[in-house]
């Protein structure tokens, strides 16, 4: 299968939205559905527990609102863990928080990794952790509070699914930014992403699954 980099599908998001008119929310939709299926493909068999979502500001955070949104619908147990204060939220991933709001999904907001670890202290164990923090579209090192998030992520008793991509891996060269989450399964969109086979990249992805969140066959070939 044919592979991008950050730049590529940067392109391929572009196009899908000005040249065949597909909003950015419709494709975060989708980013959720296909989310959410993938995590009830993964989820340990036999094993019931609370799903925890890590959820960044940008666009790979309201992946993760929409698959949360997805899982609540159907009654199983989340709680989603933002990074961040809702007024940084912008467009569609704001959208999607405020749907989660007013469907009273359980939030917990932090702006300091220590208080994300206080937390998630107090709400876990979980029977998976879902990392919706940082997408392809990142450059540069990971820096606090994200940076003691991901440590605090990587030490979870329990498998962890990356939204996209694992937050902190370099989307086009496979390396680390920093720091990583190191993922037991990456649900990946469109196309699998260059950095997956490259550098510390099949380190950190586990296994790759990958699904089309509404992106024309055009794009992707």
């Amino acid at each position: 299968m044919r592979s991008a980099d950050a730049e590529t599908m940067r392109r391929i998001d572009e196009a899908a939205q000005q040249v065949f008119g597909i909003p950015e929310i419709l494709l975060m939709e989708g980013a959720g559905r296909e989310t959410a299926q993938a995590i009830l493909r993964v989820l340990p068999k036999g094993k019931k527990g609370t799903i925890a979502f890590f959820c960044g500001k940008g666009n790979n955070g309201g992946d993760g609102f929409a698959a949360a949104r997805y899982l609540f619908l159907e009654e199983i147990p989340v709680v989603v863990f933002f990074i961040g204060r809702r007024e940084s939220l912008k467009d569609s991933a704001k959208v999607n928080f405020e749907i989660l709001s007013r469907l009273r999904c359980p939030i917990e907001e932090a702006d300091s990794a220590e208080a994300f670890k206080a937390l998630s202290a107090q709400k876990g164990p979980f029977v998976l952790a879902v990392d919706a923090l940082l997408g392809t579209g990142l450059q540069g090192e990971v820096r606090d509070p994200l940076r003691g998030v991901i440590d605090a992520v990587n030490q979870v008793a329990c498998p962890v699914l990356s939204v996209d991509i694992p937050s902190g891996l370099c989307a086009t060269t496979g390396h680390v930014l920093g720091c990583c989450v190191k993922a037991s399964y990456t649900v990946t969109f469109g196309l699998p992403k260059t950095g997956f086979s490259r550098g510390e990249g099949p380190r950190m992805t586990g296994r790759v699954i990958v699904r089309n969140i509404g992106y024309p066959k055009s794009l992707l070939a």
